[in-house]
């Protein structure tokens, strides 16, 4: 049986192109059964049927959820999906649901341990280089900067048979690049694997489960195909766990009085 892969969106982004398209035939492609939920809701109602979770790109995360005010700088937010994501990460983790988190994804993952964002790279980071590529001028495919990344990493592991580089501590690898915002201070329990020239957290991770947030957009990259594999197989550990957990419900049930 394919595991369910719940792929969370906006009710404003096109179902039938762009990234969501691509996260979907991904997802199809890796072996999972992909199933769109648009935010909003009770979190609870996805983490009921999903083996594991995507959290896609979207608009900025409202700096309310971290505990600052916001940035003249600050763009399109939507604090309703804002808040509906936070709560999904958050009981997702409670129930060792596997979540992948791309770009804006990351950054509700890292919030929702605690942690903070730049809202606005530019104006926080004198010095950063080019992060707001406008994916309408340029192909998402395209590869713009470079990010530097742990070879001691699990993404590291999960991309380096389609990688054409090798290093004993640090490989660099080139990434499509469309985001204001960034991981500022590292939520409780991750910890940063890849990292632009100008320091920028670029991907996070926890060591146990799949918990991995990148700031990049690997549905456009044939390199990161690995990704979507691991994410797959471990939302297929994941579907084990609940048809036990359901198993053990119904057994427990009949044995009632």
């Amino acid at each position: 049986m394919r595991p369910i892969i719940a792929v969370v969106s906006s009710d404003r982004e096109d179902l039938k192109s762009g990234p969501l398209s691509k996260h979907i035939e991904l997802v199809r492609e890796s072996g999972g059964t992909p199933v769109i939920f648009l935010a909003g809701g009770d979190p609870r109602d996805v983490c009921e049927i999903a083996d594991g979770i995507l959290l896609t790109e979207g608009p900025d995360v409202h700096p309310y959820f971290y505990g600052a005010d916001p940035s003249p700088s600050l763009r399109t937010a939507d604090y309703d999906r804002d808040k509906f994501e936070i709560e999904l990460f958050k009981r997702a983790f409670e129930m060792e649901i596997p979540v992948l988190g791309v770009g804006r994804g990351m950054h509700v993952m890292n919030v929702a341990t605690n942690g903070t964002l730049y809202q606005d790279l530019a104006r926080e980071i004198p010095k950063a280089i080019k992060h707001d590529w406008d994916p309408k001028l340029v192909d998402p495919s395209q590869r713009l900067h470079s990010v530097r990344m742990k070879t001691d990493s699990r993404l590291y592991e999960m991309v380096k048979n389609d990688l054409n580089v090798s290093s004993t501590n640090e490989v660099f690898i080139q990434v499509n690049s469309f985001h204001h915002q960034a991981v500022k201070k590292v939520g409780d329990g991750f910890r940063p694997v890849a990292f632009s020239i100008d320091g920028v957290v670029e991907a996070i991770e926890m060591r146990e489960g799949f918990y991995i947030g990148v700031q990049w957009c690997p549905e456009f990259l044939p390199e990161m195909r690995g990704v979507y594999r691991t994410f797959i197989s471990a939302a297929r550990e994941s579907q084990l766990r609940r048809i036990e957990r359901e198993s053990i419900e119904v057994k427990s049930g009949g044995n009632e009085v």
